[in-house]
């Protein structure tokens, strides 16, 4: 399954039974946002926009989408 987050198309990842959906996005400024939806089982259980800092690069937020999910995902799963 694949989504569109502006001019980027992503993969969803896998984790603890949970699918992570990266979207960052772009502010006027030119930095890049961090954001992403969690689904279980198709259903969202989460989504996050915005997330602080910004980076320079939309590979830097990607990554950093991921990984505050899988945070979070972590402490739903606690």
């Amino acid at each position: 399954m694949e989504r569109m987050t502006g001019e980027h198309v992503s993969e969803h990842v896998k984790y603890k039974g949970y699918t992570i959906f990266p979207m960052p996005s772009q502010s006027a400024g030119a930095l890049w946002f961090g954001g992403y939806e969690i689904t279980k089982d198709g259903t969202p259980v989460c989504i996050r926009k915005n997330i602080f800092p910004g980076f320079f690069y939309s590979a830097a937020a990607w990554t950093d989408s991921i990984e505050h999910a899988k945070i979070e995902i972590d402490n739903l799963a606690a």
